[in-house]
This record gives C-alpha cells, structure tokens and sequence, in this order.
C-alpha cells in the first residue's frame, strides 16, 4: 500500500506568521494534532504541534504572570524541515518514519509541493477496515480500476476544508 491511497488531500496549513492563539484554535477546533505551516509562496517550511503551541504557555500556579520570551507567531515554534514522504513511498515506510521520529504525521510532497499528510489516524482508519493492499482501498472507493495515487475525499485533516484551506494571519 502506498501513501497516496491513505493520504488526507488537499491540506490544511497554517502561515508561518499566524498568532500562536489562532494557531491553537485551528488544531483544537479540528481535532488536529498537527499541520504544515507554509511561508507566503505556500511553500512548506515547517509543521507546528500541539506541543510546540503549548510548550512554556501555562505558568504553575503562584508563578509569576506574562510569557515574557516567548514566540508570538507559528514560525518561532514549528520545526522546520519536517520528515516529509513522497505519494509513492510504502505506507509501511511512512508508518516507521512515524515510529522512528516520534512524530504523529508525515507530509506528503512530490517535487517540493505539499500533496497530502499521512497521520496516525489515517493508518488507524486502514487498520480498523482491515485494508491490507492498495487494490483494497481502491474498492472501498468504487473504483476498483482508480488510478494508483489519488488523493482520498476529506478525512480528519480536511473536515469542512477547501483547496489550499488555511488559517490567515488574523485568525480567520
């Protein structure tokens, strides 16, 4: 199986320059563990998580208030250079790069454009029907003849998306 027959696509992403609060708000209200942040090319430059967003954001209490030091905007927290795949690698790949680099989802490129993102629970989907070859998710769609690497409908990392969906600057 390949990673293009469970990636999510098309990709919500996140501007390098988002506010951390509307950064957090996109992940939260879409149930998102991550997503690829994008620079004003839309060119992939890093993925933020939950982590990065939540990282020295909630004093203990009795500490002192403020955030003094910390970053205002997504491109001060993401990780840069992320573990990408390509729409051919084997899912079984993906998933070990997943594993080995603990990390919760791989974005999918081909020919440095972002083309889709593979995440836990896409493989999780793929486990729990009990889909074990390329030629098993093609049925599942109705097209037992479909093309090899086309994208699936919107999933978990899509929900109520559009091309090139993203959060702006402002938050909305």
């Amino acid at each position: 199986m390949r990673a293009a027959d469970v990636m999510t696509s098309p990709v919500i992403t996140i501007p390098e320059l988002t506010p951390i609060p509307a950064a957090a708000a996109l992940l939260a209200s879409h149930g998102f563990t991550s997503a690829p942040v994008v620079d004003s090319r839309q060119r992939m430059v890093g993925i933020v998580t939950e982590s990065d967003l939540v990282r020295g954001r909630i004093a203990p209490e009795g500490a002192p208030a403020g955030s003094v030091g910390l970053a205002s905007t997504v491109s001060g927290v993401m990780t840069p250079d992320p573990l990408c795949g390509r729409p051919d690698d084997d899912l079984a790949e993906v998933v070990w790069l997943m594993q080995d680099g603990s990390v919760r989802s791989v974005p999918i490129v081909r020919d440095d454009e972002l083309v889709g993102i593979v995440t836990r629970r896409d493989v999780l989907r793929v486990i729990a029907r009990g889909e074990m070859t390329s030629e098993d998710v093609r049925l599942r769609r109705g097209g037992g003849e479909a093309e090899a690497g086309q994208a699936r409908p919107a999933t978990e990392s899509t929900a109520a998306a559009k091309p090139s969906t993203q959060v702006t600057e402002s938050g909305r």
